[in-house]
């Protein structure tokens, strides 16, 4: 199924809350994003009806699906930084433009991108 963008920084911000707080409210979401509340909620709406997403009374909580998108998507991102980093970019505009170069190459160009670009060991 294919995501829109905005899609997979919801599900990667979901993710990346859970692990750092354990659970993750609309609230959180809605910080980490710049976003309003009421856009968080739509946008939860939506990806609960695509099945990416569930909610726990105030605990927004990713299916199996949402966890493997946003799991790839978090994947790509750190990819990106890092490269961006050791090329000698400052963190802070590393991470800014990864956020927006994880969603460019497809799934085949960035394995094949990723695994040339592994360090060798």
């Amino acid at each position: 199924m294919a995501r829109h963008d905005s899609q997979e920084d919801y599900l990667e911000a979901i993710l990346v809350i859970r692990r750092l707080r354990g659970s993750c409210r609309n609230v959180d979401i809605a910080e980490r994003l710049a976003r309003s509340k009421p856009s968080v909620t739509k946008a939860l709406s939506n990806l609960a009806a695509a099945g990416l997403v569930r909610m726990s009374g105030h605990d927004v909580l990713l299916t199996e699906e949402g966890e493997r998108a946003a799991s790839a998507t978090l994947e790509r991102h750190r990819f990106f930084e890092r490269l961006l980093v050791d090329a000698g970019v400052d963190a802070r505009t590393a991470s800014a433009e990864a956020c927006r170069m994880e969603h460019c190459l497809s799934e085949d160009s960035f394995r094949k991108l990723s695994e040339r670009l592994a360090p060798e060991g």
